[in-house]
């Protein structure tokens, strides 16, 4: 276990390493695997996408963004901080642009550990709203605590 994130304490559902987490990050930063359409969906890059913003009539624009800028996600753009498209329309309130900013800040491999830290201790990183209405730098202060 990597010293630069919280120790996991055990987890009920064992698939939900850091590892099978970074593997279904979205452009945008959410994590495929945790959404509610999981069972039914390969995540947002893949050609079986189920997620409600790809098949809207005007698309995903995180995804279009970044497949248009050779992207692996928003995480490596320079305008992350400034965008508002999308799914980051909420601005400073986004937990979603939180969580593209965490990956840019520290890196993929840090980020989904916290985010297992935070699912160990009982919060509820993407389906619930325990980071929801929070503004990002306590999104990130959060994530980074492992949910302490």
């Amino acid at each position: 276990m990597s010293p630069w994130y919280v120790k996991p304490m055990k987890l009920e559902n064992e698939s939900l390493t850091a590892e099978n987490i970074a593997a279904g990050v979205a452009y945008c930063g959410l994590m495929c695997g945790l959404c509610f359409l999981a069972d039914k969906c390969d995540g947002c890059k893949t050609a079986n996408n189920r997620c409600d913003h790809n098949c809207s009539d005007k698309g995903c624009p995180q995804k279009t963004c970044c497949e248009s800028r050779k992207l692996a996600g928003c995480w490596a753009c320079h305008d992350l901080a400034s965008c508002e498209k999308g799914i980051y329309s909420l601005g400073n309130m986004s937990k979603v642009k939180a969580f593209a900013t965490a990956i840019k800040d520290d890196g993929l491999e840090r980020f989904t550990g916290n985010v297992v830290a935070c699912l160990t201790r009982g919060l509820s990183v993407e389906k619930g709203k325990d980071f929801d209405g929070l503004p990002i730098p306590e999104v990130l202060a959060q994530l980074r605590s492992g949910g302490l």
